[in-house]
C-alpha cells in the first residue's frame, strides 16, 4: 500500500511538472473558457476620449458576432469532406473558439443599448447580407460555389492582421482604453492569430480553384468591410450628435485617422498584399509569438 502511494505521489508530481513545462502550441487552437463582464460605467467617449475611435471600435462589437456565427457555418459545412485528423480537431475548435467572440462582443451590446444607442437594424442588415445573401451566392454545375467559405478565408486574413496590430501598435494601455474593453480585444486577437490558417486550409482542401476565388473576391471583401466599418461608425456618431461639440470634431478625427486607424493598419500593407501570392500561407506571417506571449500568464489560457 505505501508503495501504491508513493507510485501515485510520484505521478502526480510528474503530471504537475508536465503541466507547468507545458509549451505554448498554436496548432493545438484551444478553446478558452473566458468570461467577461464589462463595467457598466464605461465612459461613453471610452477610447482616449474620442467619439471616433470609440465608435468604430463600437462598430467592431456589433459586426463581430454575426460575423462569427457566418464563419463558422461557412467552415463546418465541409466537416464531412476532411479526412485528416488533426485539421478536423482544429475547425471544431476554430469553431468554437469563434463561438465564445461571438457571445463576449455580444454581451457589450447591453452597455451600447443602456447608452441609448440602436443599432439594431444595421445589426440586422449585417446578418441578412451574410446569412441569406453571401451564403446563398452558388450556381449549380459552375465555379460559382463556396462562396461563403471564399470571404470566411478573406475576413480571416483581416482579422489575424488587425490582431497583429492590436499588439504591435495599437495603445491598450490602462490611459487609452478601460481595461476589460482592453482585454476582451487582445484576446480575441491572440486567438485570431493562433486559427487563422484553418478556414484557409479547409478551403484549400474543398475547392481545386481556391487560389483564383480568393485573389477575386478579396477586393470585393475589402470594399464591402470599410463600406460597412465606415456606416456602422457614421450610425452610431450621428446617434451621438447632441454630444458632440462641432468645433472638436476636425480635431477628434483627425486624431483618429492618425492614431487607431493608423495604428491598426500599421504592418496590414505588405501583410495583406502577401495574400495574393499563389504560395501563400497564412503561417507565412510568423507572429504566433505574439499570442503565446499574451497567453503566458493568463488562467484561463
Amino acid at each position: 500500500m505505501a508503495t501504491s502511494t508513493k507510485k501515485a505521489t510520484t505521478n502526480a508530481s510528474v503530471g504537475q511538472n508536465e503541466k507547468e513545462t507545458k509549451k505554448y502550441d498554436h496548432e493545438e487552437v484551444k478553446v478558452r473558457r473566458v468570461n467577461f463582464s464589462f463595467d457598466k460605467e464605461t465612459p461613453r467617449f471610452y477610447y482616449k476620449n474620442n467619439p471616433f475611435s470609440t465608435h468604430f471600435i463600437n462598430t467592431l462589437h456589433i459586426l463581430f458576432p454575426t460575423g462569427e456565427r457566418f464563419f463558422v457555418n461557412a467552415t463546418l459545412k465541409h466537416q464531412k469532406a476532411i479526412k485528416d485528423e488533426k485539421l478536423k480537431k482544429q475547425v471544431r475548435n476554430f469553431c468554437g473558439q469563434e463561438g465564445i467572440h461571438s457571445s463576449m462582443h455580444e454581451r457589450f451590446w447591453n452597455i451600447l443599448k443602456s447608452g441609448g444607442y440602436n443599432f439594431q437594424g444595421y445589426e440586422d442588415h449585417i446578418d441578412f447580407l451574410l446569412h441569406k445573401i453571401v451564403t446563398k451566392i452558388e450556381i449549380e454545375g459552375t465555379k460559382i460555389n463556396n462562396i461563403d467559405l471564399v470571404a470566411t478565408v478573406c475576413l480571416e486574413h483581416f482579422t489575424a492582421l488587425f490582431g497583429h496590430a492590436i499588439f504591435q501598435h495599437i495603445d491598450v494601455t490602462p490611459e487609452a482604453a478601460p481595461e476589460d474593453i482592453a482585454e476582451l480585444f487582445q484576446w480575441h486577437a491572440a486567438e485570431e492569430i493562433e486559427h487563422k490558417h484553418v478556414a484557409f486550409d479547409v478551403l484549400n482542401l474543398v475547392d481545386k480553384d481556391a487560389y483564383i476565388k480568393k485573389i477575386a473576391l478579396m477586393p470585393i471583401v475589402t470594399a464591402v468591410l470599410y463600406f460597412y466599418l465606415g456606416i456602422g461608425t457614421t450610425i452610431l456618431m450621428y446617434q451621438d450628435r447632441k454630444r458632440l461639440e462641432l468645433t472638436k470634431l476636425p480635431k477628434q478625427f483627425y486624431e483618429f485617422a492618425t492614431g487607431l486607424f493608423t495604428e491598426l493598419h500599421g504592418d496590414m500593407v505588405s501583410d495583406f498584399f502577401k495574400f495574393f501570392k499563389r504560395d501563400f500561407h497564412p503561417s507565412d506571417v510568423n507572429d504566433y509569438y505574439l499570442a503565446e506571449e499574451f497567453f503566458k500568464d493568463k488562467a484561463y489560457a
